[in-house]
């Protein structure tokens, strides 16, 4: 499966300072969640795709000017972009409560485990890259400081 990270800095960021293949060796990223960083994307496509994803939940506001692209997280928009994924969590705590001794104890619930924790922060979706520190985009989101303009750099493909 193919992901995206994203450079996200709270100033422009000139083309000559995004984020690099390089940047990403020896990096704990590869090896515990990409097999492999590539710069083999297409920025402007993979950009198109963060727009969807926060916009189709109206959480962000997208700003573009030239290859400056920027965003906001809206007023609410936090409670907009998780509002599913904590509908599939709660229900996964609901199934799990359910569940008695022996399939606890046979560990027959694995799946809803993952479902849980994956509606909380998928391990394996868009990361972001903050100063040298990448986190997974619902980590991102759950910091990020409603009105603060946001700021696209470079994106690179990863593999897992």
């Amino acid at each position: 499966m193919h992901s995206r990270i994203f450079q996200i800095s709270t100033s422009p960021v000139a083309q000559a300072d995004y984020i690099k293949t390089s940047d990403f060796i020896d990096h704990w990223f590869v090896g515990s969640v990409a097999d492999y960083v590539s710069s083999d994307n297409d920025r402007d496509e993979d950009i198109q795709d963060l727009r969807s994803c926060f916009e189709k939940r109206k959480a962000a506001q997208f700003n573009t000017n030239g290859p400056i692209v920027s965003f906001i997280i809206l007023p609410g928009g936090k409670e907009a972009y998780f509002a599913k994924p904590y509908e599939e969590f709660t229900a996964a705590i609901d199934e799990i409560m359910e569940l008695g001794l022996r399939e606890f104890a046979c560990g027959e619930f694995d799946s809803l485990v993952w479902k849980m924790q994956e509606s909380y922060c998928s391990k394996y979706n868009f990361y972001l890259s903050i100063d040298d520190e990448v986190v997974p985009l619902a980590k991102f989101i759950r910091d990020a400081v409603i009105g603060t303009r946001y700021y696209i750099g470079g994106t690179l493909d990863y593999h897992c």
